[in-house]
């Protein structure tokens, strides 16, 4: 659940862009649906970054230059998704919903909700104290102490669901044909999206009994769903109940992969969700016939996870390869450029001459075109208008 990704149209794509990610640290709880000043102020600028670089991004230029070292995972991951049937699956994690609002919490955020439920005050993390290492077991003390109807509805007041539309993100995603998008978000932004998607139909599964008689591609609610399809899974017994609880969905997940290439974007190396998945996935596959899992993102990892990651399977694909950090204004805006440029790479990739070409370039360079002043991102600035004339055509 840390900080996500954004990103922009296509060229000739009407889409709104997403919005820019932000890290949600301990703030004002009422600022993280845009009732306060704090909150308001946040999203203004997500949609000042949606405006002034959403869409300039991919949409005045008809290369997608990808760097060599991640080039043939992107390439795997392309030539599964394209084929015939579709042989590639993704899972969607809560860091994807910043896309649509930067007021999504994170792990950390909602650890310092519970913490407060419980002790009536916010955590104190200044050298050390307050510091807590479980977030699933302070979920736990809230549905002991206070009822677990009070744990489900902090979740539902501090995710902004009801208050954000699916990004531009959301819908270019499920424009790509994949087998199955399966979900541990409890929000609607998924489904809602799917409702501008022409190109195929989703069936939504939000629980068990649904997977029945749905037919693919699915959109599969693994964890529960706005506004009542209970439990949110959230605690600690949650987790450990689920394989047997919701063995369907276990099982659909294990089958998935082996049948397809999957795809986790939206996590983070040390998210509860990605840990506890990998995990079960294990346990019912065994080590040596789990097939690779490819964790998308911007990721700084230390070597001694990238190891064990290797050792469970899992390709780590750092998208920082295809954006220059150096050049962005800041993390936001790499994440918004990094997730895009990937879907805007699955895309390219399409048997279609109609299509964007695809450049491989060798590292450490870069097209230099990832960030630049916002201003010159749209024509209203002499290097703007100096870019435009370059990169479009005259005809």
């Amino acid at each position: 659940m840390d900080q996500e990704k954004i990103g922009a149209p296509l060229k000739g794509s009407n889409r709104s862009a997403p919005t820019s990610s932000f890290r949600l640290g301990r703030r004002n709880p009422g600022a993280r649906d845009g009732k306060t000043k704090e909150g308001a102020e946040r999203l203004r600028k997500a949609r000042e970054i949606r405006k002034n670089i959403g869409e300039d991004y991919m949409g005045m230029h008809n290369e997608v230059t990808i760097d060599e070292d991640i080039h043939p995972y992107l390439n795997e991951i392309a030539e599964r998704l394209w084929s015939t049937p579709s042989h590639a699956a993704i899972m969607i994690g809560a860091g994807f919903s910043k896309n649509a609002n930067p007021n999504f919490p994170n792990w950390e955020t909602l650890g310092d909700l519970f913490f407060e439920k419980i002790h009536g005050r916010k955590p104190n993390k200044e050298k050390g104290k307050d510091r807590y290492l479980n977030v699933l077991k302070l979920a736990d003390k809230v549905a002991a102490a206070f009822g677990r109807p009070t744990l489900d509805q902090l979740l539902r007041d501090h995710i902004p669901d009801n208050d954000s539309e699916p990004s531009g993100l959301h819908t270019k995603m499920l424009e790509l044909p994949w087998s199955d998008v399966f979900t541990t978000n409890y929000d609607t932004l998924l489904e809602r999206a799917r409702d501008s998607i022409s190109s195929q139909k989703f069936d939504v599964v939000v629980n068990k009994e649904d997977l029945v008689h749905s037919e693919r591609p699915r959109i599969i609610k693994l964890h529960g769903s706005f506004p009542s399809e209970r439990p949110f899974i959230i605690t600690e017994e949650d987790y450990r109940t689920y394989p047997k609880v919701f063995a369907p969905f276990v099982n659909t997940v294990q089958q998935s992969l082996l049948e397809n290439t999957l795809c986790l974007i939206g996590f983070s190396g040390n998210d509860p969700n990605f840990l506890q998945w990998i995990g079960w996935i294990r346990d019912n596959l065994g080590k040596t016939n789990s097939p690779k899992i490819f964790l998308i993102g911007i990721f700084d990892l230390p070597d001694a996870q990238k190891k064990l990651f290797e050792q469970r399977n899992i390709v780590t694909v750092d998208l920082s390869k295809i954006v220059d950090l150096s050049r962005c204004p800041d993390v936001e805006a790499a994440h918004y450029k990094a997730i895009d440029r990937f879907f805007a790479y699955l895309l390219s990739r399409r048997k279609d001459e109609s299509r964007p070409d695809v450049t491989v370039q060798p590292p450490p360079r870069h097209s230099g075109r990832e960030c630049r002043n916002p201003g010159a991102m749209d024509g209203k600035t002499k290097e703007g208008a100096e870019r435009l004339r370059l990169d479009w055509p005259e005809n």
